[in-house]
């Protein structure tokens, strides 16, 4: 019934990404896949120092200066803060993890031996809790059914990372056979990635080259205020960065998962960059796709984290939309395209 998604060609690449975990700080899979993936279409990545893989693309010359465009590959999850005399896991967010979206399910937690192992999730016996109205990191525990030392040998410590296992976070198809749902934990931001991916894959099936030099940047630990593409910038001070991130229906913002991808204007850090925003814009018009613009001040992006830093001179975003952020995303089929057009637009026409 829903043959046409798992053909999509974004589609495809993500749910390569999605096989394997990346919480923050343990983005290595993820960044093995990136560059064996680009590999199959005779780009050779790079990977510095701090993780962030870089594939560069030379530009025809019509512009010296560099853009970069930018995709995150860590996904939210879970640390252990502390680990109990009966092998239960005490738990906090890992990035912007939320309890009560979580819920009572399988972890996987990534070891210190590079290996997991697999807990549940627990916020205690529901029989004793009528009438709570709230949960909070202090009721989460994750029973192992190991003892501490046992818990030790396979390199379980304060500080290991944990996400949900692979065959829990989807794909899911549900709802009109014409336009479906897809629901999967989570998009952000193995989307981009993937979209990224799916940029350079077209770039060579068309001998297509920009009008400037690009790099193609897959950055690390974004969930925890940039700490990978900020070193990254600095390191390579591209003239301008676009960050291709996912695109909220934030309250009162207007956006909706039915419509066309999002472009931030400004969110709680920065401004983006007006010329930037034109040029989506223009590049949106040139694949007759209408945009949603928005503005937050609850939000950020490795965009205006970069900008922060020092990094890029000028900024721009352009987003997939989804709902659910931070939990299972859902977002339209229809997005898949809409969002890759007019990124592959903006790859093709800006000039900086």
């Amino acid at each position: 019934m829903y043959e046409k998604v798992t053909a999509n060609e974004s589609m495809k690449i993500f749910n390569e990404l999605l096989s394997v975990p990346s919480p923050t700080g343990r983005e290595e899979l993820v960044a093995a896949k990136i560059l064996e993936i680009a590999a199959r279409w005779g780009y050779k990545g790079e990977q510095d120092y701090a993780g962030n893989v870089v594939i560069r693309v030379k530009g025809n010359g019509k512009s010296k200066r560099v853009t970069m465009l930018s995709s995150h590959m860590d996904e939210i999850g879970l640390v252990v803060t502390r680990i109990e005399l009966d092998g239960k896991l005490c738990v906090h967010k890992l990035g912007g993890t939320l309890p009560w979206k979580l819920g009572e399910r399988p972890i996987e937690i990534l070891t210190d031996n590079r290996d997991t192992i697999i807990g549940v999730a627990s916020f205690g016996a529901g029989h004793s809790q009528v009438g709570q109205t709230s949960v909070d990191w202090n009721n989460v525990r994750v029973i192992t059914g190991l003892t501490t030392e046992q818990l030790k040998e396979k390199g379980v410590r304060v500080g290991s990372v944990a996400v949900l296992p692979r065959s829990h976070v989807g794909p899911v198809f549900f709802g009109d056979e014409n336009d479906p749902m897809i629901a999967a934990w989570t998009y952000d931001d193995r989307m981009g990635c993937a979209n990224l991916l799916r940029v350079l894959k077209t770039m060579k099936e068309e001998s297509f080259v920009p009008n400037c030099d690009m790099t193609f940047a897959f950055s690390k630990q974004e969930e925890v205020k940039g700490n990978g593409i900020k070193p990254l910038v600095i390191r390579e001070l591209p003239d301008v960065l676009l960050c291709v991130d996912g695109g909220t229906p934030f309250p009162g913002s207007g956006v909706t998962a039915d419509g066309g991808p999002v472009c931030l204007t400004k969110d709680k850090l920065a401004d983006y960059s007006f010329d930037v925003i034109l040029a989506i814009k223009e590049a949106a018009k040139a694949v007759g796709q209408e945009l949603q613009f928005c503005v937050t001040d609850v939000a950020y992006t490795d965009a205006s984290l970069a900008l922060q830093s020092g990094g890029p001179l000028r900024v721009g975003h352009v987003g997939f939309v989804r709902e659910n952020s931070h939990g299972f995303e859902v977002m339209r089929y229809s997005m898949l395209d809409k969002f890759f057009n007019v990124l592959y637009s903006f790859v093709k026409t800006f000039v900086p």
